[in-house]
């Protein structure tokens, strides 16, 4: 049974926001991560029952973002190499992909945060982006608090080993 109207409106306007910030951290691309949260809300307008029976609506959308996102990545690969074998196949039939210029911090934080693994990744955004406590993190996740709590101080090393300043 799908749920009311209101119900996801107000779903959207608490998670959709916190639910793209957390897509675009596993994987680091602004459409994938637009799409995943489309994904997700189409998925929770098809179905209440998905989140009216969690006990944690919050956990409910992480939960179901980081899968959307862990798929769409698998999706994409999938893409690319298929690209690529065309691209060999066939050459000179496909243009050079145009990259625009993004600003320069947002490039840096973009390139720090990519360069750690996405387990790190992950924990770093969840605590510093969406306030989540490590032991919230960790039942988010299914972690123990203290692996959760290793992954981020581990994630925050990396990051000052690149002389990056986010946190």
């Amino acid at each position: 049974m799908p749920p009311t109207e209101a119900t996801l409106t107000r779903l959207h306007a608490d998670y959709a926001v916190s639910a793209y910030r957390f897509a675009w951290s596993v994987t680091k691309d602004e459409s994938l991560a637009q799409e995943v949260v489309q994904e997700l809300f189409l998925k929770l307008a098809r179905d209440a029952g998905l989140i009216t029976t969690a006990q944690s609506e919050r956990a409910v959308i992480f939960t179901f973002t980081r899968n959307l996102a862990l798929d769409a990545l698998r999706r994409r690969s999938t893409r690319e190499a298929a690209l690529q074998r065309l691209e060999q196949e066939s050459p000179g039939w496909f243009l050079p992909a145009v990259d625009a210029e993004a600003e320069e911090a947002r490039a840096q934080v973009t390139a720090a945060l990519a360069a750690l693994p996405e387990e790190q990744r992950s924990v770093i955004h969840l605590h510093v982006w969406e306030d989540l406590s490590f032991r919230e993190i960790g039942e988010l996740l299914d972690l123990p608090t203290q692996t959760v709590a290793s992954r981020y101080r581990y994630g925050l090393e990396k990051l000052r080993a690149q002389k990056h300043t986010l946190v």
